[in-house]
């Protein structure tokens, strides 16, 4: 009876291991059920992301080569090819950038490189640190500012340094728009392109002209929304704005801006940033 005994109690303590083994691989089959839901969820936004950022750079493109398959092709693949040759040079171009005592300056001389490249930029955000440059109160050439005491608010922001450099995990683009001032520009046009609180503004030129191939103009100091809490940028906003206050210089855009953007639909100060490549893109 004693042997008998002993083997029943030694079956019996199995019982609660057994139970929970089980117990575990239920949560694993369940786990795995939900990774493999977000996987699939991940996909579809993935391909829909892809769609939505080549409709976008289509859109560009064909305005650049004016849909000429061939020129817009060509291009493309000139672009792709030379990515690593492309990122190398920006590189060493602006590794000087943090050292340099007038840093909106420093940026702006790389405007022909980014005009030559937009494709390249646009397609490896991911690839770059954004830095702040300064808070935005003026902008374009044509000297149109805020008021003087939006200015002194930005004044004590940058005294305290700015905000941090922010990067990408991926170069989705978000939205294209056309700006409102293009209709009043002829042989040119201007789209508005964000990515998450990143706003370019770009401009093709000699759109219609006959002897001149377009040209695709991409700034190297862009709009970032920092310190927005909205849901979203609207592209429609920010196009009014620069049309109003810093393309006219009329009164209401100075509300638009300081008021309507900043306070109203907390945006926040826009800044202007600047890219410079990440280190660890650079091999060697």
């Amino acid at each position: 009876m004693k042997k008998k005994y002993r083997w029943f109690i030694g079956l019996f303590s199995f019982i609660p291991v057994l139970t929970f083994s089980c117990a575990d691989y239920s949560k694993q089959n369940e786990l795995n059920r939900l990774i493999s839901k977000y996987d699939e969820v991940s996909t579809v936004l993935d391909t829909n992301n892809l769609r939505n950022t080549n409709e976008i750079l289509d859109r560009l493109l064909n305005d650049a080569f004016k849909s000429d398959q061939t020129k817009i092709v060509e291009y493309k693949k000139q672009q792709i090819d030379n990515k690593d040759k492309i990122l190398k040079e920006y590189f060493e171009l602006t590794k000087d950038f943090s050292k340099s005592s007038s840093k909106k300056e420093f940026a702006l001389k790389q405007s022909e490189f980014f005009s030559n490249n937009w494709y390249f930029f646009l397609t490896n955000l991911d690839k770059f640190e954004f830095n702040f440059v300064e808070y935005i109160y003026t902008d374009l050439s044509k000297g149109y500012k805020t008021s003087d005491e939006y200015k002194k608010i930005i004044d004590l922001k940058t005294a305290k340094g700015g905000h941090k450099k922010f990067s990408f995990f991926d170069s989705y683009l978000d939205e294209i728009r056309e700006g409102i001032e293009a209709k009043e520009l002829g042989d040119a046009t201007v789209y508005y392109v964000k990515k998450d609180r990143l706003v370019f503004r770009i401009i093709v030129d000699n759109l219609r002209s006959e002897n001149n191939e377009p040209k695709v103009i991409l700034r190297p100091i862009n709009w970032y929304f920092n310190d927005s809490v909205a849901i979203t940028i609207s592209l429609g906003l920010v196009s009014e704005v620069i049309h109003q206050l810093f393309i006219h210089g009329y009164d209401n855009g100075r509300i638009d801006f300081e008021t309507e953007m900043v306070k109203n639909q907390k945006y926040g100060s826009p800044s202007f940033v600047f890219p410079t490549v990440k280190e660890k893109m650079i091999e060697g």
